[in-house]
């Protein structure tokens, strides 16, 4: 189980038109599949089907003051740094609201013993992993060209409570609740 925020189908059609050059550059990077984009807000990890209603309470009980917010994507990236490719990713643009929404995520989910992240929150959204030794300088230069092209903005008004089940063909994500941001 996750928490994250859905991207609005705009903001889903410009993200996957900027990434059809990367996607038949013919890499081995497994690509997200588009239904499952998303940005992640906090990592649950594997709970008990008895303690979803637990979770969505908690997430709703301490519902985030945070009112809803215009979020912009910007740019490619990849980590780690270096020579290797593990992540590729789409960049979030710095946004004091959606780190305000991250605090009370983590806020609502401590009291039941989900341990609260220990890492910097650094929000992104990954669009394809790789595992394999790779000489990547084409797709490289590819990311410099499009470091700061802007990708999409859409306001955010509601995060969501995910499941995500592994299949043989890779991850299904299903929302299991909607908690609406403040309305001002």
């Amino acid at each position: 189980m996750f928490t994250g925020i859905a991207l609005s189908e705009d903001a889903r059609e410009k993200v996957l038109r900027e990434l059809k050059p990367f996607r038949k550059a013919g890499t081995p990077i497994h690509w997200t599949d588009e239904r499952n984009i998303h940005l992640t807000l906090k990592f649950i990890g594997e709970i008990d089907d008895a303690q979803v209603p637990e979770v969505a309470a908690a997430l709703l009980a301490h519902s985030p003051a945070t009112a809803p917010f215009r979020l912009s994507l910007r740019g490619f990236g990849k980590f780690p740094a270096g020579d290797e490719l593990h992540v590729f990713w789409a960049g979030v643009e710095e946004c004091p609201p959606l780190h305000a929404l991250y605090s009370s995520v983590e806020d609502a989910l401590a009291p039941l013993g989900i341990a609260r992240e220990t890492r910097p929150f650094h929000p992104h959204l990954t669009l394809g992993r790789n595992r394999a030794r790779y000489n990547f300088k084409g797709l490289f230069a590819r990311l410099a060209e499009c470091e700061g092209r802007f990708l999409a903005e859409w306001t955010v008004s509601a995060f969501q409570l995910f499941a995500s089940r592994l299949t043989a063909s890779g991850p299904i994500h299903t929302i299991l609740k909607e908690i609406s941001l403040a309305q001002s």
